[in-house]
């Protein structure tokens, strides 16, 4: 299991923050918005109707196979930290 730690410096065009899973693989994400408040949401995520994230909040979601997040600000340029890891969600047959 591999655990990866990025930032993303967002802007009023959605950015894709975590790619979903591949296969029979689930990935975990953990989000914080340290700066302002951001939107999250598919590749035409805005801020009328994406899902809002405050300055306070701490978001986790599980991606599966095609479940890519993306985020933008509704102005300015906030800053987002993203910490994912990547499991096997395979059903074991008894090892």
């Amino acid at each position: 299991m591999a655990i990866r730690d990025d930032k993303f410096t967002l802007s009023t065009t959605p950015e894709l923050i975590s790619k979903g899973g591949g296969g029979n693989n689930k990935k975990t994400i953990l989000i914080k918005a340290p700066s302002a408040v951001i939107y999250l949401g598919g590749p035409t995520v805005n801020a009328a109707d994406g899902f809002p994230m405050a300055t306070t909040d701490v978001f986790s979601l599980e991606l599966g196979s095609g479940d890519d997040l993306w985020a933008v600000a509704s102005a300015g340029t906030p800053t987002v930290n993203v910490l994912a890891t990547d499991s096997d969600a395979r059903i074991s047959t008894g090892d």
